[in-house]
């Protein structure tokens, strides 16, 4: 049997083909040495620096000077506390909002210092009673009211600092009150 020379038609299924082939081979190598995703086009995120929680004794009402506060120390990855939102759960599970009592740094930065504590206002019935602030003295002294008052129920407590600008959680720690 002659053969002679393919024809055009043939020549561009072949080439088609060919091409087909090794699109394929090339992502199926790049799939691979990259675990499986795609590989990641913008720079990496950093690692966000872990903001320290911890309980704090408190200026209470009626003198007591070991009622539980809430201290939260900022570190280079800033918060910003008015443009956050700030929850508490109670060991109930029921969510209460936090409310802004005074902020002089609305952005809690290195070295800075917020407090969540309990106050309920008589002339607030809206508000929760929880207060977040970054003055010591609405929580280590009488400056500002009697004194705050007990985390109650005691049990465990979580805290959530979310930040609707990045879509995550800034804080969430889990703390016990007795």
């Amino acid at each position: 049997m002659l053969r002679g020379p393919i024809s055009l038609e043939t020549a561009t299924v072949c080439a088609i083909g060919m091409a087909a082939l090794l699109t394929i081979a090339v992502s199926a190598a790049l799939l691979l040495t990259t675990g499986g995703e795609a590989p990641d086009a913008g720079p990496a995120d950093p690692i966000p620096s872990v903001i320290l929680v911890e309980i704090a004794a408190g200026y209470g009402d009626g003198g007591s000077t070991d009622t539980p506060v809430v201290r939260i120390t900022g570190t280079q990855d800033a918060i910003n506390l008015t443009a956050s939102r700030v929850y508490l759960i109670d060991p109930g599970g029921e969510l209460h909002d936090v409310e802004t009592a005074i902020l002089r740094n609305a952005t809690l930065g290195e070295g800075m210092t917020a407090y969540v504590f309990y106050l309920p206002v008589d002339g607030l019935p809206a508000a929760s009673g929880y207060w977040i602030t970054d003055e010591p003295d609405m929580v280590f002294s009488t400056a500002y009211h009697s004194g705050v008052r007990p985390f109650s129920p005691g049990g465990q407590w979580r805290i959530v600092i979310y930040d609707p600008g990045l879509m995550k959680n800034r804080v969430d720690w889990v703390f016990r009150v007795t």
